[in-house]
C-alpha cells in the first residue's frame, strides 16, 4: 500500500509540475479580464480539457495501481485539490456538478438546474456562457464517455462490483452517483471567472 500511495503521490508531482511548466508558456497574459462571450468560451474550453486530462489520468493510475476501490478513494482525497491547483492559474473557480453527485459539494444550484434542463431539453450538448450575479460563468456538459467509467458510475451489481460499492457508501454515504450508462449525460462542468 505504501508503495501504491508514492507512486501515486509520485505521479501528482509530476503532472503538476509539467502542467505547470506548459501553463508558463500557454498562458494568455491577461487570463483574469475575460469579458467577451468568444473568449471565455475558449478559456472554459482550455480550462475544462486540462482539468479533465489531468484527473483522468490520475484516476487512470489509481485504478491501475488498485481498481476501482483505489481510485474512488483517490477522488475522495485528491479530485477537489487537483481541480482547484488549476483554478488558481486561470483566476477561476472549477466545479464539476450533477443532479446525481457523489459528493454533496457537487450539488447543483437553481441556476444550475436551469441551465442542464435547458442542455437535456433542448438536446443541444454545446457549452453555453451566462452571467451570474456579475461574473461570467462557462458551463459544458459532462458524459459518461468510456466503459471505465463505469466502474464506479455503472449499475451497482453489474459494473460497479460489490467491494467498489463498499467504498462508494463509506466515502460518500449519499451518493447518488451510480446507475449510468455510456453515452450518458452525467453533468456539468462549471467554471465562474473570477475577475480583478
Amino acid at each position: 500500500m505504501a508503495n501504491v500511495n508514492f507512486i501515486i503521490a509520485l505521479s501528482i508531482l509530476l503532472i503538476l509540475f509539467f502542467t505547470s511548466c506548459n501553463n508558463r508558456q500557454q498562458k494568455a497574459p491577461d487570463t483574469g479580464k475575460v469579458t467577451d462571450t468568444a473568449d471565455i468560451l475558449k478559456q472554459g474550453d482550455t480550462i475544462t480539457a486540462r482539468v479533465q486530462k489531468l484527473l483522468l489520468a490520475n484516476v487512470m493510475i489509481a485504478m491501475k495501481a488498485g481498481g476501482p476501490g483505489n481510485a474512488v478513494t483517490f477522488c475522495n482525497v485528491h479530485a477537489m485539490p487537483l481541480t482547484d491547483s488549476l483554478a488558481g492559474d486561470y483566476n477561476c473557480r472549477i466545479q464539476r456538478i450533477s443532479d446525481k453527485y457523489r459528493n454533496p459539494a457537487n450539488k447543483p444550484s437553481a441556476t444550475d438546474k436551469e441551465v442542464s434542463a435547458k442542455m437535456i431539453s433542448s438536446n443541444v450538448m454545446n457549452p453555453v456562457v451566462i452571467s451570474e450575479n456579475g461574473r461570467m460563468v462557462y458551463y459544458k456538459p459532462i458524459k459518461i464517455a468510456m466503459p471505465a467509467c463505469l466502474k464506479c458510475h455503472g449499475s451497482p451489481g453489474k459494473e460497479v462490483d460489490t467491494k467498489t460499492l463498499e467504498i462508494i457508501r463509506q466515502k460518500y454515504p449519499n451518493d447518488l452517483a451510480t446507475g449510468y450508462k455510456e453515452g450518458d449525460f452525467r453533468g456539468l462542468w462549471k467554471i465562474t471567472f473570477l475577475g480583478n
